[in-house]
């Protein structure tokens, strides 16, 4: 990493953040804070090379012009949550000047820089891998749990990839366009790393300004929802998420106003108590992602079977009303189930559209690698609802390019959370597979049976 302003002399060094750090009060001095505000700056220790000097500048020109007396920055690696370095700026005049400060906090530039330097490959899976990440929700409950209190407000600032991703735990992650249900906010801790349920005061009072940096979204949507679920995850516990954009100076003037007033911009949002279920969602890229699903009308519907039996397959199911039914699907025996809280494996995917259409909802698991037709499995719950008389929908495979249909139903009247044993058979049909691409006659095959 390049970082030429740390090579040169401390005056220097005070002249090119003044210069260059964006701000326009260079002659203004900071004024010491009534009450001792702690600045809490979390890094991805993943940043991209291009962003790590404008980076250093903000915040090396935060720390030289903007922190009141009284004060103190305390940065960390919000990834792996650990410390990287503090400074005090106490209420003696003499810190009023940039200079007096840049000579005192040698050392703390020094670490930051040092930590910046550092060119770290970024987190990946088997499946998935993101730049600039950080952990947020383990961020938040370090400095919720550890930097409040004593007679002191606090003031985060967050730099890093908004959407959340944890190697020990990819079922969480946001990436290629998921985002958490509010269920999760309705969780506790050990049900899902977003849940809030026992955290009502932790963050009480705290204000964060999230940066992220180029464009980490699959659309606009995407964006909104994520900007959504943070607002409501800090509200849940009493905080509030001020900035949230990719433009710094606004992140870093954001913090600068907020310790100076008890006030930030309320977020009008609200948790869906409704959604109850802990799923992660997703939102295409591709809007005819799932047009092979929800169009009515069938294209290339086959008359006979496909010449091959194994190659990568689509299964989908679609149904009417204000049901929830899941698929559940296994490539082969052994392998992993794609279903709402198992959302990748190696072999693909899962997909839900979460109630974006009036008329019909949907889901699809999509195996991007191979599969043999004769060792995948499919099954159906019904989740939650109320269907008197019972509940009908479609499935379809998309296979060799083809489309097959077929219809699925289930006699209950009600979901049953998605449980599971001999007792519960009557809430779980098993679509069979071969039978659905024209392979055999599911009449006929005494394995086909209604039993999860």
């Amino acid at each position: 990493m390049n970082l030429p302003i740390l090579e040169r002399s401390v005056w220097g060094l005070l002249v090119i953040c003044l210069c260059l750090c964006g701000n326009t009060r260079a002659a203004d001095n900071p004024p010491a804070s009534d009450r001792p505000v702690r600045y809490v700056i979390g890094l991805s220790p993943f940043l991209d090379r291009g962003v790590k000097d404008d980076v250093y500048r903000r915040i090396v020109g935060f720390l030289l012009e903007d922190v009141p007396l009284n004060s103190s920055v305390w940065v960390y690696d919000a990834y792996h949550i650990r410390t990287i370095t503090q400074a005090t700026v106490p209420n003696v005049r003499a810190f009023q000047s940039a200079k007096t400060r840049a000579n005192q906090f040698k050392k703390q530039i020094r670490k930051l820089k040092d930590f910046l330097a550092a060119d770290l490959a970024p987190t990946a899976t088997n499946t998935l891998m993101l730049a600039q990440a950080v952990r947020f929700p383990q961020f938040m409950d370090f400095v919720g749990d550890n930097l409040t209190g004593s007679g002191q407000s606090v003031a985060v600032i967050v730099l890093g990839n908004p959407l959340y991703l944890d190697p020990k735990e990819p079922g969480f992650s946001m990436v290629d366009g998921y985002f958490p249900s509010d269920g999760h906010l309705l969780a506790s801790r050990d049900q899902s790393v977003f849940g809030i349920k026992d955290r009502a005061e932790t963050l009480t009072g705290i204000v964060v300004q999230f940066g992220f940096f180029e464009d980490p979204w699959v659309s606009e949507i995407h964006r909104e929802k994520i900007g959504r679920f943070w607002a409501l995850y800090l509200k849940g516990q009493g905080a509030r998420l001020g900035a949230f954009c990719g433009d710094l100076p606004t992140v870093f003037n954001a913090a600068r106003l907020a310790s100076s007033s008890s006030e930030a911009p309320e977020k009008t949002y609200e948790i869906d108590r409704a959604q109850s279920k802990i799923e992660m969602l997703r939102i295409s890229r591709d809007i005819g992602v799932a047009d092979w699903l929800t169009r009515d009308v069938l294209a290339n519907s086959p008359s006979g079977p496909p010449s091959i039996t194994v190659g990568p397959m689509k299964i989908g199911i679609r149904w009417r009303g204000n049901l929830d039914l899941d698929l559940y699907s296994t490539p082969r025996p052994h392998s992993e189930t794609l279903y709402f809280e198992r959302t990748r494996s190696p072999e693909g995917y899962y997909f839900k559209d979460h109630r974006t259409s009036p008329e019909r909802e949907y889901e699809f698991i999509e195996f991007e690698t191979p599969v043999d037709v004769w060792q995948v499995e499919a099954l159906v719950n019904f989740y939650e609802g109320r269907s008197p008389g019972g509940l009908s929908g479609e499935v379809r495979i998309e296979f060799e390019g083809k489309i097959f249909a077929a219809q699925f139903s289930l006699a209950v009247s009600h979901g049953n959370k998605g449980r599971s044993g001999r007792s519960q058979g009557e809430y779980w049909t098993r679509l069979d597979v071969p039978a659905i691409l024209k392979l055999r006659d599911a009449n006929r095959d005494p394995t086909f049976s209604q039993q999860p």
